[in-house]
């Protein structure tokens, strides 16, 4: 879910220091928080979108066990296998589409992560994805997300059409479309035309949405802010508290 852009790779791209850096890391420590501040239990993890296994060292203590879902764009599962060696215990798997996402009838996780990467997910395919989840899942999902509309949305794609060239295009309508927030009339392609709000819909069809924040600014209204945060709950573990 990661891809090569002018033969720059992703850790390099968006962790190597920088105001690009400190907003790509935000989500790690956003996460790390909330984990930390629900008491969530660790010992098995699910992540859907987990590149290199960089979350990893982002829990207040590392998980038991751990299975790590991605497409392998960049090599970033072959990082992990590197990085990872010495925990057997830690698996990182291929998967391209809901069908590949294989899990063992036992398995149950404790909590699943999905940073950053259900906006490059298919609106076809997002509910396959998230039942696979819900049915392996007691505990909390947390996900990430790009605030992809609004004001922020054009400060975001004015800097990289300027500087870097690492973005969608777009008409001049659809610009407009997605500055007021219209984004039904943007055509979409991974985070072209992405809308978080559509996104809650099909998770509150598995899941219980237990909050909605941004980041890394919290304290601002979720339109000012770059990331979009969304805790979730299995409805089963809502039903047990």
């Amino acid at each position: 879910m990661k891809s090569l852009k002018d033969g720059i790779g992703y850790n390099e791209r968006l962790f190597s220091g920088g105001i690009r850096s400190y907003l790509h890391l935000a989500r790690f420590k956003w996460l790390k928080t909330e984990v930390t501040r629900r008491n969530c239990k660790v010992d098995f993890v699910l992540e859907l979108g987990c590149f290199d296994g960089k979350l990893i060292d982002f829990f207040p203590i590392k998980p038991l066990r751990y299975i790590g879902f991605d497409a392998n764009w960049e090599g970033g599962l072959d990082i992990a296998k590197i990085n990872w060696a010495n925990k057997p215990e830690y698996s990182f798997l291929k998967a391209s589409s809901p069908e590949e996402m294989l899990l063992n009838r036992e398995d149950i996780f404790d909590i699943a992560v999905a940073m950053e990467t259900l906006e490059h997910v298919s609106p076809i395919s997002i509910d396959g994805y998230l039942q696979k989840i819900a049915e392996r899942l007691d505990g909390y999902f947390f996900i990430t997300v790009p605030n992809e509309k609004g004001i922020v949305f054009l400060i975001r794609w004015l800097i990289k059409n300027t500087f870097s060239k690492d973005t969608e295009n777009y008409t001049f309508r659809e610009l407009l479309y997605s500055t007021f927030g219209n984004m039904k009339l943007v055509d979409r392609r991974e985070h072209k035309g992405f809308d978080y709000k559509e996104l809650m819909k099909n998770i509150e069809i598995y899941f219980d949405i237990i909050n909605v924040v941004g980041f890394p600014f919290g304290f601002l209204p979720k339109s000012f802010c770059f990331g979009i945060g969304i805790i979730a709950k299995s409805k089963r573990s809502s039903r047990a508290t």
